[in-house]
This record gives C-alpha cells, sequence and structure tokens, in this order.
C-alpha cells in the first residue's frame, strides 16, 4: 500500500505536548522507528503495531498510533536525525512566524512569499489559519460524533421514564380512585404523581452524574482537562434533560387525572 503523509522529524526529549495513542512514543536515541497519526493507521494498515512503514526507500518499526489533529491525522513522526540522514538536511526547514494581530496580514505573507521564493524556489509560505481550520473541523466532527451517544442515552432514558410513570399509575390506578372517591380533586392526584416522578428522577439524576463523573474522569480519561466553564456547561445541559424529562413525565398524569372517578374504580 502507497500514500501520502506530513512526515515531521522531532526529538522526544524536547516536544512539550502529550498525544492520547495506542502503543508508545520513541524514546530518545532510539532509531528506525515511527508514531503514526490514526487517519493513515486506518486507511494504510490492519494491525500498525506489528507492521512498519517505508519513507524514502527506509523502513520504520511502527511503535505507535496517536490521535492527531494535524493534517486530520495523516501525520507521521520519526526521530529527526533520521530524517535529516535521509533527506541530507542538516538546517532548520521549518520556521514558524506569528504576525501582529495589528499588521497588515496580507502585506506580509505576500513579502515573504516573495523573499522566500528568491531565497529557493523549493520552500513554501504557508498559512496556518487554513489548515487550522481544517484541524478544528476535524476535531469538530470526532466531538460531534461522540456527543450524539449521549444524546441516544438521553432519549433512550426519557422514553423509559415515561413508560416507568404510566406503569406506576397502572399499578396506583385503584389508591388514585378512592382518593377520588373520598374527595380530592384532579389537581391533587396530579401533584401527588408530579411529586413521585420529581423524587425518583433526582434519585437518577444524582447517582447518574456522580457515576458518571467519576467513570469518565477516573477511568476513560486518564488525565482530565476540564474548566469550571466546561462543568457548568454539562450541569446546564444536564439540569435542562432533567427538566425536559420532567415535563413530559407529566403528560401521562394528567391525561389519568382528567378521567371520571367511576371509570378509575372500574379499570381493571
Amino acid at each position: 500500500r502507497e500514500g501520502e503523509s506530513l512526515i515531521v522529524g522531532i526529538e522526544p526529549e524536547k516536544t512539550l505536548g502529550e498525544w492520547f495513542m495506542e502503543g508508545e512514543f520513541f524514546m530518545e536515541g532510539q532509531s528506525g522507528k515511527a508514531v503514526i497519526g490514526d487517519s493513515i493507521a486506518n486507511k494504510m494498515f490492519t494491525m500498525p503495531l506489528n507492521q512498519s512503514i517505508r519513507l524514502y526507500g527506509h523502513y520504520f518499526d511502527i511503535v505507535g498510533v496517536c490521535l492527531d489533529p494535524i493534517n486530520n491525522g495523516n501525520v507521521t513522526y520519526v526521530p529527526l536525525k533520521d530524517l535529516q540522514n535521509i533527506l541530507g538536511v542538516s538546517e532548520p526547514n521549518l520556521i514558524i512566524v506569528k504576525v501582529k494581530p495589528s499588521a497588515n496580514r496580507a502585506a506580509i505573507l505576500n513579502d515573504m512569499r516573495a523573499k522566500v521564493k528568491a531565497l529557493n524556489s523549493n520552500f513554501e509560505v504557508l498559512e496556518l489559519d487554513e489548515e487550522l481550520g481544517k484541524c478544528l473541523a476535524f476535531l469538530g466532527y470526532i466531538w460531534f460524533t461522540i456527543m450524539f451517544l449521549p444524546s441516544l442515552s438521553l432519549a433512550s432514558a426519557a422514553l423509559c421514564f415515561i413508560g416507568y410513570v404510566m406503569l406506576a399509575i397502572t399499578e396506583q390506578h385503584q389508591e388514585f380512585g378512592i382518593l377520588r372517591a373520598l374527595g380530592a380533586k384532579p389537581k391533587t392526584i396530579f401533584k401527588i404523581i408530579a411529586i413521585q416522578n420529581l423524587v425518583v428522577l433526582l434519585a437518577s439524576y444524582a447517582c447518574g452524574v456522580s457515576l458518571g463523573i467519576i467513570t469518565t474522569l477516573l477511568i476513560l480519561v486518564q488525565k482530565p482537562l476540564v474548566t469550571s466553564y466546561t462543568i457548568i456547561q454539562i450541569a446546564g445541559w444536564l439540569l435542562a434533560s432533567l427538566t425536559a424529562t420532567f415535563i413530559l413525565s407529566l403528560c401521562p398524569a394528567a391525561r389519568f387525572a382528567r378521567k371520571p372517578t367511576l371509570e378509575v374504580l372500574t379499570q381493571p
């Protein structure tokens, strides 16, 4: 299999970022090792950690697969010295320039392109905002896929709870019928059912949130980066879901409370 990938030579002891990865990253002094992104791993390999990759006629053993937004995960990391020896380049060939927000960005880019082309026609000036947009779109797609699963879980939980409410009303219809016969108003029956629903929801909410946070932060995510804003946002969405579920659960209660007393008592 053949393909194209962004090849980056690095010195592992000088890297600042950390990757979520399968396998391990190559260590300082190791040669002939490579770490590939998740996209190239899915497209070109079946068992990447047991396979190797050939770059410019040289083979590198794959020791890790990382989740990397750079180039949409189509990236390969190799030791810097190995890449320099293969390409015959011992000097830096990559310069990152930060432009002040107040500067004329278009004029600076045009000036840089002209000077770089005059220096070496093989060099190019790349606008990182475009690449950043692609990376953000890739991460947004992953996040949307992940968030779609809890949405289905919330919808399923709401349907199950509504079914539970209907079953509970069916089991208690005789007791509610006796209360109606003794003079209780439909509004009173509605309040009783609403309070029962709220107690069950709050208990489930407390258990679900506590167990969910423990499972997610301590087990599924080894090094969680959660800010106070993130916690408030998650709590807000959960509270909105709780409110919506509670309102939906009142529909069977309202329909039951409007039934005549005789119909409630004679219901099998």
